[in-house]
């Protein structure tokens, strides 16, 4: 009796293969829009907190032109960060989509392989069944002419 072989299990493996690569890319990204998104929040809260700083540092009477020049100076610092943060978000978040996309094509090429493998394995149980049920039938008939014969 043979044994079965799923004729595409070269390509279902380099799938998975595929696929573990392009889930680790996705947490790979995934990581980094979560570390931008923190310094984006963190800049956000500098921002607001030199702005705050100013306010007090007015109200105290300070010298009006040092202060207002060194919070600015520091707010247009904040703002040019923020604004590279934020385009290395967009970059990460299309990195993102684009991985995203590729795993679902990888996991629904997988799933049709799955398929085709359980339809491959369903034909092959037929066919040992058939074989078997010839083999059977052959002994009989077998076993039915030898007891003519004697």
């Amino acid at each position: 009796m043979k044994k079965f072989v799923f004729t595409l299990e070269a390509v279902a493996k380099y799938k998975q293969t595929v696929e573990k690569k392009q889930k680790a890319d996705l947490s790979r990204v995934m990581y980094l829009l979560n570390t931008l998104y923190a310094e984006e929040k963190k800049l956000l809260a500098a921002i607001e907190e030199n702005a705050a700083s100013l306010m007090r540092a007015l109200s105290e009477n300070h010298d009006v032109l040092t202060e207002i020049k060194r919070h600015d100076i520091y707010q247009i610092f904040l703002r040019e960060r923020l604004e590279e943060i934020r385009e290395k978000i967009s970059r990460a978040e299309a990195e993102k989509k684009r991985i995203q996309a590729l795993l679902i094509i990888t996991m629904k090429e997988l799933k049709t392989l799955t398929r085709l493998r359980e339809e491959q394995y369903r034909a092959y149980l037929e066919e040992v069944r058939r074989e078997e049920y010839t083999l059977i039938q052959d002994l009989i008939s077998h076993k039915t002419v030898a007891g003519q014969e004697e």
